[in-house]
């Protein structure tokens, strides 16, 4: 029987209750990447751990993705869309900015009666959304909310660029987070660095361009990055499980932020993990999505059966602005 995780007194628990994803249908492997940069596709893998990636056509826009995402949280609920209180979209990739996609996500769901908004945390923004719609439906505001995180990170991505054309890519996760008998969803540590804010960065800024840059894209100092994470992750996740009172004997699985293979395996080793708790590492088929890439990897484990509904897991999340934000969740139903 695994341990109950612990809930503030006096509020609502809740649960994620069915999670949902959307892989592009474009799979591009390295070779492909790697020859308009002028390097092979062995350099790719040995620098982040990704051997191929998904890319989203035209048509598979982020409403789109999102949307098929959200229905397959809802399906994995047994709930109807008409039952969701708000809508949280997640992205980092809206290059329209204005306005939010939250109310066209909720009107392709058919909850048009339900609260809606975007927010941008990056690549910890599913973990921040978790933790916002915990927060609503503990302070009794929301029974439903549909979290949802969406991205074309190939829309920032200079094609030639070596430090990001090699990582990022596309896709959708959503959950359904839902008030429950018995929480689900325990205490969460967060934090950020606005110092750092220009490791990674969309530059030129839309009140600079002009027609030597017709268009921003994504700058990353990736070693910077890379020095900074594991120190950061691993911290965060001690700070976590002391909050929630449990030990990685307690946990199934560690799902962190899928930003590169090696940085992951850094991390597990740092921590410790025993034996029996999985790592999440899909970034070697899924690229780093952003904001998506939790709700795919824990997918890809239930999916797989390296881990099961019910089992207890550690999402981290961390990403640019600096923001992180870190869980301990009983993993949902899923839908296939």
């Amino acid at each position: 029987m695994t341990p109950t995780l612990l809930q503030p007194e006096g509020c609502q628990p809740c649960a994620i209750a069915g999670l949902g994803v959307y892989r592009p249908r474009r799979v591009v492997e390295n070779a492909e990447i790697a020859a308009g940069l002028g390097v092979d596709a062995q350099w790719i893998e040995s620098r982040c751990g990704i051997r191929s990636r998904r890319f989203a056509d035209h048509d598979e826009t982020l409403v789109m993705m999102a949307a098929h995402a959200g229905r397959a949280a809802l399906t994995a609920a047994g709930a109807e869309a008409s039952q969701v209180d708000h809508v949280l979209l997640l992205t980092s990739s809206n290059v329209r900015q204005m306005p939010a996609l939250a109310p066209a996500l909720a009107f392709a769901l058919g909850a048009s009666g339900a609260g809606a908004c975007d927010l941008n945390a990056a690549c910890s923004g599913f973990t921040y959304g978790l933790l916002y719609a915990s927060a609503l439906i503990g302070a009794g505001q929301a029974r439903h909310v549909l979290v949802v995180a969406t991205e074309r990170m190939r829309d920032l991505v200079d094609p030639g660029d070596r430090s990001t054309a090699i990582i990022f890519a596309d896709g959708a996760g959503a959950a359904l987070v839902s008030a429950s008998q018995e929480p689900g969803i325990g205490p969460a540590s967060w934090g950020n660095d606005g110092s750092a804010e220009q490791l990674l960065i969309l530059e030129p800024d839309f009140t600079q361009l002009d027609a030597d840059h017709p268009r921003p894209y994504m700058r990353m100092n990736g070693l910077e990055l890379a020095h900074r994470v594991p120190d950061l992750a691993v911290g965060l996740a001690r700070r976590t499980l002391a909050t929630a009172g449990l030990s990685w004997k307690d946990l199934v699985a560690f799902i962190p932020h899928q930003a590169n293979r090696r940085l992951n395996d850094i991390c597990a080793e740092r921590l410790g993990l025993p034996a029996h708790v999985t790592v999440a590492n899909t970034v070697t088929h899924d690229g780093n999505t952003s904001a998506a890439s939790i709700p795919l990897a824990a997918h890809h484990l239930i999916t797989e059966q390296l881990a099961r509904p019910g089992d207890l897991a550690m999402l981290l999340g961390y990403g640019v602005g600096l923001t992180w934000t870190a869980m301990i969740v009983r993993l949902p139903p899923i839908s296939i």
